[in-house]
């Protein structure tokens, strides 16, 4: 069995894998020795582990991992990937990132995907029927967005998303939620035509905390896949398995 944990900047997620099965799943606020061994305690077969943070590591966490049975990987640039990667800078792709790459290949092999992270930041990562991954672009996500027209204006205020967008707003709130909200809706579209029309078979994964908001708005065919980045943990940690 494996551990994953996958640690973001506002919370960490657990999961355990019997080969590519996920069997168990547990969210923190934090990443925690007391969860690990919870997990560990429910699923006592679990014999690899791999962590993906975007932040350092607990060091009670690794301590303790380090002191247990259980074989462990770190995931950085430098771990090896089931894909090609042929970003410049592969020391700056973040590890979400990866490991969404990653969930694409095993879920759609030899497709060219188009892999959509609406979470803090939406990222769009475009991996062919190679394996080959070609890059991407990051923007500000929806929350950040709101967060900005409050921060860098005097009276603006800061709001949230909401179910109802309209093209255009009869007030401040109407405005810039119809704002933000079409702004990144117009985005995803245009991202979706300007590629699509280059790949006509083009698999379309949605993830990230705001996918589901996003998911319901959008009218082209898209798979929402919540657990992506775990999947793809899971399937680096596979992959990486006969050399543990």
């Amino acid at each position: 069995m494996n551990l994953v944990i996958d640690i973001g900047n506002s919370k960490t997620k657990y999961a355990v894998f019997s080969k590519h099965k996920m069997i168990d799943f547990l969210e923190s606020s934090d990443s925690n020795k007391k969860d690990i061994e919870y997990l560990i305690n429910r699923n006592p077969q679990i014999r690899h582990c791999i962590i993906s943070t975007v932040q350092n590591t607990p060091p009670e966490v690794m301590d303790f991992l380090s002191r247990s049975s259980i074989q462990t990987i770190l995931l950085n640039h430098e771990t090896s990937i089931p894909f090609k990667n042929t970003y410049e800078t592969p020391e700056t792709l973040g590890n979400d990132r990866i490991a969404a790459i990653a969930g694409a290949c095993y879920l759609y092999p030899d497709k060219n995907v188009l892999i959509i992270d609406a979470g803090t930041a939406i990222t769009f990562d475009l991996i062919n029927e190679k394996n080959t991954y070609l890059g991407g672009t990051i923007s500000p996500g929806l929350d950040m967005r709101f967060k900005a027209l409050h921060h860098f204006t005097a009276k603006l205020p800061y709001l949230k998303k909401s179910n109802n967008t309209k093209t255009m707003g009869k007030n401040t709130t109407e405005a810039i939620v119809n704002g933000v909200q079409n702004g990144m809706i117009f985005e995803i579209e245009g991202y979706l035509t300007k590629i699509g029309n280059k790949n006509p078979q083009l698999v379309v994964l949605l993830t990230g905390g705001d996918s589901q908001f996003f998911d319901n708005i959008l009218k082209k065919p898209i798979f929402a896949v919540s657990n992506l980045t775990l999947v793809g943990l899971n399937f680096i940690l596979e992959y990486n398995a006969q050399t543990l």
